[in-house]
């Protein structure tokens, strides 16, 4: 009889997971057995990668399916690795990561009689009344396996709605007991939903709207998920003459194309009377910069109503559920039959929008240039790297509140160009080494912040990275503060006392960090790059470096803030 645990196996490798990212515990030997005896008999099975922090495993999941597309799987010990997840379950549920989280449970039974009973006091202490509650506000669906027996047919269930969109994490719990029984009958693998197809009707009166308009403006996020779209999204613009704003989640739009305003063209978008949303988490802030009342607001999403976001309440004219892969191509047909007469009327207005966001494009210019002010200094770093950056590298952007200048400095090819799209910290140097897996012929470079740096358990993402092959560069924008939690101090008490006397010591990384010397202790090799100029040099060195097998930190000296 074939062990449930030997099914999982065989089970996550017929689901496409190649590697699976865990860190064991007591109840997890009867899945290391079979992964053991898969590796023996030569069946098939995914690799292991081990990692010494769950929150690696899980941004390793996630940095995987970036750039495989494919499905994730983590393994964690009981209530205590699952906690250890941490921020990384808030950044698969908004990147919409489609992961098994997989965890023990403690035994139920002290039979000895049973395989799998307890026998250990912590079996007792880590055992909790309610152990997936902390998964459910992010995870899409959760269960245990009550019976090996049932185990093919419920991790069957939890790749189907993992991979259905909107897609997701889910969660697994898995006793010891249940692991070491038989398994059932053989489970076959669940049919993926097509994804959704725009309404026809709601197509034709948002191609109508956008057509009609004067004043349009495009805002994106998530379209470079696909990364064929964004050429479809960058016929459109140029067809009506609309500027596109990104918030650049993905690679969007080419940086450097005359329509493409970045994050930086609020004033288009306070003067638009018809907004195209497409795959936007966070279209605008209001507070910040909003369309007129009187503008038609049009959305494309995969999850148009956000239903995980409690107060997402954007007042939409018309919103289609799609796919935007299969939306966009369709509504450039739509146009493209309604430019007569108006062809005319949107050649003369993309003259106009490429003229305007010329000027933007010549303030990133300025902005990048050396010897510029302090809070500008990351614009010539920034540029400098993108200078060097070969063609095919990937960049990982977690530079928090010198994002902006990424978006405004960086200019990848779609597929090349990822953020988190979330909130938690921490997420770029463990996604680095599932994406080095998933795609070993890709060179990767990693930008992040000191703090969010220090968020991803750097000691555990390197020791992994090496660990595992999957080198990588990682680029600190040191300023050796948390600056994005300073930035509110000073904006909401403008003549208060901390701005007065310069007082930010919980926002100071003081003494700072060797993170030249973290990186040689784990096993790879770093720098401080204290000149613009000596960028490219520097990263031409790294590169070298991890062809060979080291991950490399570049601790770039950003004035103090």
């Amino acid at each position: 009889m074939t062990e449930a645990a030997a099914e999982l196996v065989e089970i996550l490798a017929d689901e496409g997971v190649g590697h699976l990212f865990m860190n064991p515990g007591t109840d997890t030997a009867p899945i290391q057995e079979a992964l053991a005896a898969a590796r023996a008999a030569g069946t098939p099975h995914p690799d292991t990668i081990l990692c010494i922090h769950e929150h690696v495993a899980l941004s390793a999941a996630i940095g995987h399916h970036l750039l495989s597309g494919r499905p994730q799987a983590v393994l964690v010990h009981v209530d205590a690795g699952t906690l250890n997840v941490g921020g990384a379950l808030h950044n698969a549920q908004r990147n919409g990561t489609p992961v098994v989280i997989m965890a023990g449970r403690s035994p139920y039974t002290v039979d000895r009689s049973v395989p799998g009973h307890r026998d250990n006091p912590i079996h007792w202490q880590q055992e909790q009344l309610d152990q997936p509650a902390s998964m459910r506000a992010y995870a899409k669906w959760a269960m245990e396996v009550p019976r090996g027996r049932e185990l093919g047919r419920i991790v069957r269930r939890a790749f189907h709605v993992a991979e259905s969109e909107p897609t997701g994490p889910c969660y697994l719990m898995l006793p010891r007991e249940a692991l070491m029984e038989p398994a059932g009958p053989a489970a076959a693998r669940l049919t993926r939903p097509c994804p959704p197809a725009p309404d026809p009707r709601g197509l034709a009166r948002l191609a109508q709207l956008l057509a009609d308009a004067e004043r349009p403006v495009v805002v994106t996020g998530r379209v470079g998920r696909r990364p064929e779209s964004v050429d479809v999204l960058v016929r459109i613009s140029e067809l009506l003459g609309t500027p596109v704003l990104d918030d650049r989640d993905r690679l969007n739009f080419p940086g450097e194309h005359p329509l493409y305003a970045g994050r930086d063209g609020t004033r288009f978008l306070a003067a638009a009377d018809a907004v195209l949303v497409v795959d936007s988490e966070v279209p605008w802030v209001p507070a910040v910069a909003s369309p007129p009342p009187d503008a038609a607001l049009l959305q494309i999403d995969i999850d148009p109503a956000k239903p995980s976001m409690p107060m997402w309440d954007f007042p939409m004219t018309v919103s289609l559920t799609a796919d935007s892969a299969i939306a966009l191509p369709l509504l450039e047909a739509a146009l493209c039959d309604l430019a007569e007469p108006r062809r005319e009327r949107w050649s003369h207005r993309r003259l106009e929008a490429e003229a305007a966001v010329a000027d933007v494009h010549a303030q990133w210019r300025r902005a990048a240039e050396p010897g510029g002010s302090p809070a500008d200094a990351a614009e010539a770093f920034l540029a400098e790297l993108d200078r060097a950056l070969p063609p095919d590298v990937v960049v990982f952007d977690e530079a928090v509140t010198n994002r902006a200048a990424c978006v405004r400095q960086l200019h990848r090819s779609p597929g090349r160009y990822f953020q988190a799209g979330a909130p938690s910290l921490g997420w770029a140097i463990g996604a680095a080494v599932g994406a080095r897996l998933a795609r070993p012929d890709l060179p990767l470079v990693a930008v992040c912040g000191d703090g969010a740096f220090n968020f991803g358990v750097p000691t555990a993402a390197l020791w992994t990275a090496h660990r595992a092959g999957a080198p990588f560069v990682t680029v600190i924008l040191d300023n050796r503060s948390y600056h994005a939690s300073k930035l509110p101090v000073a904006r909401l008490y403008p003549e208060g006392a901390a701005v007065r006397h310069g007082d930010f010591p919980e926002t100071q990384l003081q003494p700072a960090l060797d993170y030249v010397g973290l990186a040689q202790a784990c096993g790879g090799e770093g720098e401080v790059v204290s000149r613009p100029a000596e960028m490219g040099p520097a990263l031409e060195r790294a590169l070298a470096s991890t062809a060979s097998g080291k991950c490399v930190v570049l601790d770039v000296q950003l004035p103090g803030l």
